[in-house]
């Protein structure tokens, strides 16, 4: 099952994350925090043990991989770098149990934002960037699982024309560090310009790093107690609704832009596609709040329905509420964090692309029941959908439909609520945090409420659901179906 190619490869993202670590150890000692330094001293060592012996045991044996040895790959992955990451939190002492500090390293891995942290206030600045830090990161591993692996397997189930330079469909190894060369700078650049914009709106310089970091990579991950509205800052929203879209929508097409190439916003049709979702989703989020709220400013009630808006379709799970906001609709909820944001992005949920393709498809149908002996095309971006396109797009919303069935049924046998347990299982694995504070159902002020309550099972099946979310179902169901098929 396991090559010495996937090893070593393996090795190499654990170092990432080791050099992670000592950048958090330095900014802990930056903050006067020395005990918090000791323990991310001690765990980049450990951390850096583990990847130096995978480097150096398996450095030129080089293996060639297979579709088989790639997904392995990609779920080793996102599998053991949680674990190593909630190693510091854990020691920490933050964190009662185990599987505690697990959810919350996975949720921001997967850049999901969901939390068991009840008082952020009481929680030391170290962790508080350790987790930003975490969801960077996880939205660049995102980033990478896209363009390398989900993308040329073809369950994306959109047409790239991928134009990196030192890009090698059959050299995957190499391809890793030439996607990584030429992405992460725009990445990271995004992440800068989110950073110094926030600042100038009077965030301090903290709280802006924190929230950049966890804006560009659509996790959510608050640096303080309380939500987005505790700033006092319409600028700030401002500011955090453009760079929650740009996270939101291609990577690759902002490289486009920024090198002003062919593939940039303008090309792509799945940017204007989340562009007018989200300006119509925006009108009907201020509408409800306009007519359940009569006696409330109208100009702070669209405020508020934007930013939301903004944050539910790009997965991000920020909240603007200010403590007499009403809750945002349950269909709504459900429906944008099952949609989600476009395809090569930090986002999660099924993605639009896809959801239009199936809505295409639908009104194809539809015409051929009034014009059965009719020669029509399901089309998108005027090109039409070939049939095995599609089959891959129905088999992604199958499958999610019936992992939210489970967990959801996992969480019900807990004693949580349906309502609960639907939002919860569709917040997962569209990794989208902050679902249950928006709907505001009864008994759930804050998601961590529900989430630090749970036993392991359930705890463990959620962090399953983040990860599933990430790596996309089709992938997952084509490894156990192959596994079957060799036994």
């Amino acid at each position: 099952m396991l090559n010495s190619t996937v090893l070593y490869m393996l090795g190499w993202a654990i170092t990432c994350l080791t050099a992670l670590m000592a950048v958090t150890c330095l900014v802990s000692i930056g903050l006067g925090e020395w005990p918090q330094a000791g323990v991310f001293l001690i765990s980049t060592g450990l951390s850096g043990f583990v990847s130096g012996c995978l480097i150096a045991g398996f450095r030129g044996r080089s293996e060639r991989l297979s579709r088989w040895h790639v997904s392995i790959f990609m779920v080793i992955v996102w599998v053991s770098l949680p674990i190593l990451a909630a190693l510091p939190m854990y020691a920490l002492g933050g964190f009662s149990r185990p599987d505690l500090a697990l959810f919350e390293a996975v949720s921001g891995l997967t850049t999901t934002g969901a939390t068991v942290i009840d008082d952020l206030s009481a929680v030391p600045a170290t962790v508080v960037f350790w987790r930003a830090l975490l969801q960077w990161f996880g939205g660049a591993l995102t980033l990478l699982t896209a363009v390398l692996v989900l993308a040329p397997f073809g369950v994306l189930s959109t047409p790239i024309n991928i134009t990196i330079p030192g890009y090698e469909r059959d050299d995957f190894a190499k391809s890793i560090f030439a996607t990584a060369r030429h992405l992460l700078p725009t990445y990271s650049l995004l992440t800068l310009l989110c950073m110094i914009a926030l600042w100038f709106t009077g965030i301090d310089g903290f709280d802006a790093l924190c929230l950049s970091l966890s804006t560009i990579s659509t996790g959510g991950f608050m640096p303080r107690a309380g939500n987005i509205s505790d700033y006092g800052s319409a600028y700030c929203e401002a500011v955090l609704v453009v760079f929650m879209l740009a996270g939101g929508t291609s990577i690759l097409a902002h490289r486009a832009m920024f090198l002003r190439v062919h593939g940039s916003h303008k090309d792509n049709q799945e940017s204007w596609y989340l562009g007018w979702k989200v300006l119509l989703v925006a009108v009907v989020l201020s509408c409800v709040f306009i007519f359940a709220q009569p006696a409330a400013n109208d100009l702070d009630l669209v405020r508020a329905g934007v930013f939301r808006a903004a944050s539910l379709i790009t997965t991000t799970g920020y909240d603007n509420a200010d403590g007499t906001m009403v809750g945002v609709p349950f269909a709504i909820v459900l429906a944008l964090c099952s949609i989600g944001g476009a395809s090569f992005s930090t986002s999660g949920g099924l993605k639009v692309f896809r959801v239009f393709s199936m809505a295409s498809q639908a009104h194809r149908e539809l015409k051929r029941l009034i014009h059965p002996r009719g020669i029509t095309q399901a089309m998108s971006a005027g090109k039409p959908f070939d049939v095995q396109i599609m089959k891959t797009i129905w088999s992604m919303f199958f499958v999610f439909l019936i992992a939210v069935g489970v967990v959801s049924v996992v969480l019900g046998a807990e004693g949580v609520a349906v309502e609960q347990a639907v939002i919860a299982a569709v917040s997962s694995l569209s990794n989208t945090g902050a679902a249950l504070e928006m709907t505001e159902l009864d008994g759930i002020e804050t998601s961590a409420g529900l989430y630090g309550q749970l036993s392991t099972f359930p705890l463990l099946v959620l962090s399953g659901a983040m990860i599933l979310g990430r790596i996309e179902f089709v992938v997952v169901l084509s490894m156990g179906l192959a596994l079957v098929a060799r036994r």
